[in-house]
């Protein structure tokens, strides 16, 4: 384990923070919900600190089989959609990566244009299991994307989702 080591939760992690069918310690379950697939051991770890999670937390999420290192990411790539050019950015290479990617980005997408109003899509967007499920609710992002950040912000955030979707 590298500090700089990506970690995401496996679909036994993903199940857990739905199903809570484990019996994690509240902390370590903390830590669970806190993998991303963007931070670094060394962010986790100084947020176990902050938190009074065990030191050995990520090696028992890893025990368990609730988390794995994310793999190296494939080259950058740029896609064009409806004449918008994004820039460079890496592809998640897992359908579980880019669903957590997607669902990430349209919730602080949805939360910075919206703010509180955003309560229910993010509610939504929790209960979204597969990238199916995301695209599903790519219409309802975009209007309230849009009534929040203006048809170009929309335009944009789209674009980067179908990007992530694949």
């Amino acid at each position: 384990m590298t500090n700089d080591q990506v970690y995401v939760k496996t679909a036994a992690g993903a199940d857990e923070v739905k199903l809570r069918s484990r019996t994690l310690p509240p902390r370590l379950r903390t830590m669970l919900i806190m993998v991303d697939g963007t931070r670094t051991a060394a962010q986790l770890h100084a947020a176990a600190t902050m938190l009074g999670a065990p030191v050995d937390f990520l090696h028992m999420l890893l025990h368990r089989g609730l988390v794995a290192a994310r793999p190296f990411a494939p080259a950058p790539v740029t896609l064009a959609v409806s004449g918008l050019s994004l820039p460079d950015v890496e592809l998640p290479s897992t359908e579980a990566e880019r669903f957590l990617a997607a669902q990430k980005f349209m919730n602080d997408t949805t939360v910075d244009a919206l703010g509180l109003r955003a309560f229910f899509f993010t509610l939504k967007l929790e209960k979204a299991g597969t990238c199916a499920d995301l695209r599903l609710l790519l219409p309802e992002f975009i209007k309230g994307v849009t009534k929040g950040a203006g048809p170009d912000k929309a335009r944009r955030f789209e674009a980067q989702v179908l990007q992530t979707l694949g």
